[in-house]
């Protein structure tokens, strides 16, 4: 079996695929079945000074393998979840990580609780109410920084402005990145009633899930291009596809909220063993092989396309292609494939479409 232990910022991980700060980790109790359920750390749900008033309903799901919530950070009160809740956790024996917000000021209180409870290995911070300025990112994460002795990790929205100046800023202060937080704001309501289905304010909330595993990707890889710190990708996980999809594009772990909401607490480990087998079926030997092997392997950009062949063995006949092309560029005659090149404006959709994969596009990379 392939070796999927990892280690970051000298903490060793039995598997790359930890919880995120979310409802999944309300409690010390909610921990302790995700690490029952095989996760390879523990982040807890974000807690900050004052304990967050959260409006219900706050959790819907507008799109299949997708969220859209309300949440907000803890109801708990800070020293309570330090003193108790993380406490508690710990009791699974594997890494523990708090996090926590907002401001510079309730950053530094947060920090100095928790290294005198001592029960995290490492802490992230949220930017995700705090605005976009750059500067004021320093000032965030050197409050934290300064008052703990584990490693701080900065996890960024992706509403944030200027990605590149506030890594080059928090390079040198942290330890390392988590990305992305959730994504919005993002609205969903009744038609017939016309009534919002959260019960904030105004109705809206944040997108997480399948929707934005596009956006997690590419935060992932712009991140891991511009830093040597390791980076934690959050973001759209539903399978092990996705899980090797952010290692691939540089991420040294992830993180999963929506799929436990989802599916329970089981699938932490069932994430861990299908990567194992996946590297097992592709022959590598660790996850390191794997991490930021898409940026290693695209030094020349995209591939030209070209037009899309099929291997005919592998086609199940269900015309998904076809009906698909809105150029009318492929039509099945008699059960065989035809391509109208002349139609055809070679934009891929057939071929990603395709649930067998027996459609492909030829590329040039010359």
């Amino acid at each position: 079996m392939a070796d999927i232990t990892t280690e970051i910022c000298g903490i060793r991980f039995s598997n790359p695929v930890w919880t995120a700060a979310g409802p999944g980790g309300a409690d010390g109790a909610m921990l302790l079945r995700a690490a029952g359920g095989g996760a390879g750390a523990l982040v807890a749900k974000t807690i900050s000074v004052h304990g967050a008033r959260v409006p219900t309903p706050n959790i819907v799901s507008p799109l299949p393998g997708s969220l859209l919530n309300a949440e907000l950070w803890s109801e708990l009160s800070y020293r309570r979840f330090i003193d108790d809740e993380l406490a508690k956790a710990r009791e699974a024996g594997i890494p523990v990580i708090a996090s926590v917000g907002y401001e510079a000021e309730e950053l530094a209180l947060l920090g100095r609780e928790l290294k005198r409870a001592g029960v995290a290995d490492a802490v992230e911070f949220s930017i995700h109410y705090v605005g976009k300025d750059p500067e004021n990112l320093k000032r965030l994460a050197s409050a934290l920084k300064d008052s703990v002795d584990i490693p701080v990790f900065a996890k960024l929205s992706p509403g944030i402005g200027d990605l590149e100046a506030a890594i080059r800023i928090l390079e040198g202060i942290v330890d390392g990145f988590v990305a992305i937080n959730s994504a919005g704001p993002a609205l969903d309501f009744d038609i017939e009633t016309r009534q919002p289905r959260l019960g904030s304010g105004d109705g809206r909330g944040w997108l997480s899930g399948a929707a934005i595993l596009p956006l997690a990707l590419h935060f992932v890889e712009a991140i891991a291009s511009l830093t040597d710190k390791p980076v934690i990708g959050v973001g759209g996980i539903r399978k092990v596809e996705d899980v090797v999809k952010h290692l691939m594009a540089g991420a040294a772990a992830v993180q999963v909220c929506s799929l436990a909401v989802l599916k329970g607490q089981e699938v932490y480990g069932k994430l861990a063993r299908d990567l194992s087998r996946w590297l097992d079926a592709h022959q590598f030997q660790e996850i390191e092989q794997i991490v930021g092997l898409y940026r290693r392997e695209q030094p020349n950009g995209a591939a030209e396309a070209g037009f899309p062949r099929i291997d005919i063995r592998l086609c199940n006949l269900c015309l998904l292609c076809e009906r698909s092309c809105i150029h009318q560029a492929i039509h099945f005659v008699e059960g065989r494939f035809r391509l109208d090149t002349s139609r055809c404006v070679r934009c891929g959709l057939c071929c990603s479409l395709c649930p067998k994969r027996a459609l492909n596009l030829d590329t040039d990379r010359s």
